[in-house]
């Protein structure tokens, strides 16, 4: 095996292996019966969980002494992910007035606390949307976008499940900071990922101070994180762990959201449209972040919030990956499979439906045209609401699309009545650029030295001659079919594909389409725009023939012009030729005359 195959294995097993533990931790919480809000450098308070009563020897806001508590238990308060191992007892130094009390507190089973398993469930399906995020950018992602969203992803995934994990001292000391490396990490892969969806807006200046920002943000959150845990566990000054320094964590954040904005107002078209979802979903991740590290209004009432939110994030970034292409990964929504599972969720039902109405309502007695009638009306009832739901995907999922696959199929068939080489050049390239959303496209014609550019929209400019001989056209006239120009060295560049122009096993020429920025050509527009090639060359092999035949009959015109106009000149000539016989003949009977007349004078 491949060892990136092998690499690729190893780290699907993971993510899913990820997947499935943080899913499952999420439904059996373990920890203290109680949160605690830490308010100075010093003092924590005790906040009661909803749902849970408080331990007889405490009561709500009861204060702990962080300095004098022992360190085991200020790891358990650093932590406090709720997936400290239960049954383990620790020890918190309350004040209260003058008075020190040590009150031993046991880890108990949480998860009747706070009443929400809506939450859980929500938090269920964000580890399960952020795990599909992972394995669709780690198998099929293709740029350096599709890298970061995998970085980030996967991370953030791992990170999920260390601090998930039930560990208390300094093993789960070592979870936390782990998880909090991880972290950092996932940060750094969503930076990349933005910064390689709007790369080629920014100068080389811009880039720098961006990733000067985002570096300087990154490494103030990181001393505050785990800096601030580090100092807590060994002093007991918690400082850097109160609510206010926690805006430094999410902060790394802002850069890349704020790049994402500056880089969307200035973008417009299909483009714009892309970005739009990722920068909402954007917001929606980094606002259920920082409510989760900055429990404005309340810990518990933040994680709640935080769980809602992040599902609704996740299935933007889904949602944009595959309908908008945002990154460049080669998957797509197809349209046949989306309609293959509308059809067999309507079978299902339909099978469903059946079986109850059989169960409850017919019964062993039913008459033989009873039971056909039943199965009958569904049918048709089904079929409406198939076709019903086939309208409905239609509209929301493939409606830009089926438009311009009509107007380019329209366009294939009516491009034979063009009258003007010139006009079927400019249309064809300008249709193709409106509907394909290409932001280059060019047409090459053959001549008898090399393959002319004839037209072009869009940029780069690609070269106005290519060899004959050039591996991109030989690729074309062997095969007849698309051409990836990255799978070739060719003039024409590696971006993009070439499409032939051939006509009974001629090639005409190529069509040049550039690639769409941040995504690949799904099947299907590629075997249109192959279409929309072979009418563009038949259409210019008509038009070329019939110039071919009006020049040839312009010469056989000529032809005859020059034959008739010969034959005028030698009718002509013979009318002079005769004319100066003539002449000559009276002047010769005047000679003979004038001699005879001087020899009669003579004598």
């Amino acid at each position: 095996m491949h060892r990136r195959y092998g690499l690729l294995l190893l780290l699907t097993a993971a993510v899913v292996l990820a997947v499935a533990y943080a899913g499952v931790r999420v439904f059996q919480p373990s920890g203290m019966p109680f949160s605690v809000n830490i308010v100075n450098a010093h003092t924590a308070v005790i906040v009661p969980i909803p749902g849970i009563p408080l331990p007889k020897a405490l009561e709500p806001g009861d204060r702990v002494d962080l300095a004098a508590t022992p360190q085991a238990t200020r790891i358990v308060i650093s932590r406090f992910t709720q997936f400290d191992p239960a049954g383990r007892a620790y020890e918190f130094v309350i004040r209260r007035g003058r008075a020190v009390v040590t009150v031993p507190i046991t880890n108990i089973d949480t998860s009747t606390g706070t009443g929400m398993q809506w939450s859980d469930w929500a938090f269920l399906c964000f580890v399960v949307l952020l795990g599909g995020i992972a394995l669709l950018a780690l198998w099929r992602g293709r740029d350096r976008a599709a890298a970061g969203l995998a970085l980030w992803a996967i991370t953030f995934l791992f990170g999920l499940a260390a601090s998930s994990l039930p560990l208390d001292g300094r093993l789960g000391l070592s979870a936390q900071l782990g998880a909090a490396v991880l972290y950092l990490l996932a940060r750094v892969g969503f930076y990349m990922m933005v910064e390689s969806m709007v790369g080629a807006a920014l100068s080389h200046r811009n880039r720098t101070l961006w990733r000067a920002s985002f570096l300087l943000l990154l490494g103030v959150g990181a001393v505050a994180k785990l800096g601030g845990v580090l100092i807590f566990v060994a002093t007991g000054w918690a400082e850097f762990l109160r609510p206010q320094y926690g805006v430094f964590w999410p902060a790394i954040y802002f850069v890349p959201v704020v790049l994402l904005f500056a880089n969307y107002r200035h973008t417009d078209g299909t483009q714009r449209l892309r970005l739009r979802w990722m920068l909402w979903s954007s917001v929606v991740f980094v606002t259920s972040i920082f409510l989760d590290n900055t429990p404005l209004l309340g810990f518990w009432v933040s994680t709640i919030t935080n769980n809602f939110l992040l599902p609704i994030a996740m299935a933007g970034f889904l949602y944009a990956v595959l309908r908008h292409r945002v990154v460049d990964v080669s998957v797509v929504l197809n349209r046949a499979l989306v309609y293959a599972a509308t059809t067999s969720l309507v079978l299902g039902l339909f099978a469903l439906l059946e079986s109850l109405i059989e169960r409850t309502t017919l019964g062993h007695d039913a008459g033989l045209l009873l039971e056909l009638a039943v199965p009958l009306g569904l049918g048709a009832a089904l079929s409406t609401v198939h076709r019903r739901i086939e309208a409905v995907v239609e509209r929301f999922f493939f409606r830009h699309q089926y438009r311009a696959e009509v107007a380019l199929r329209r366009f294939a068939e009516e491009c034979a009545f063009i009258t003007q080489p010139g006009n079927l050049f400019d249309l064809t390239v300008e249709q193709i650029a409106r509907h394909a959303g290409a932001p280059r496209v060019a047409l090459y014609e053959r001549t008898p030295e090399a393959y002319i550019r004839i037209r072009q929209q869009g940029t780069p400019a690609l070269p106005e001659q290519v060899a004959t001989d050039d591996l991109a056209f030989v690729g074309l006239r062997a095969r007849n079919a698309e051409l990836d120009l990255d799978d070739t060295r060719s003039q024409l560049g590696a971006d993009g594909y070439a499409f032939p122009l051939m006509v009974r096993g001629t090639l005409l020429g190529a069509l040049v389409v550039g690639q769409r920025p941040g995504e690949h050509y799904a099947a299907d527009e590629r075997e249109l725009l192959f279409h929309v090639a072979h009418e563009v060359g038949a259409a210019l092999f008509a038009l070329r023939a019939q110039e071919s035949e009006a020049r040839a009959q312009q010469s056989e015109a000529q032809a005859q012009a020059n034959k008739a106009e010969a034959q005028a000149s030698e009718t002509q000539a013979r009318a002079i030729q005769a004319q100066l016989l003539e002449a000559r003949a009276r002047e010769a009977v005047l000679l003979n005359a004038l001699t005879a007349l001087g020899s009669a004078t003579g004598r």
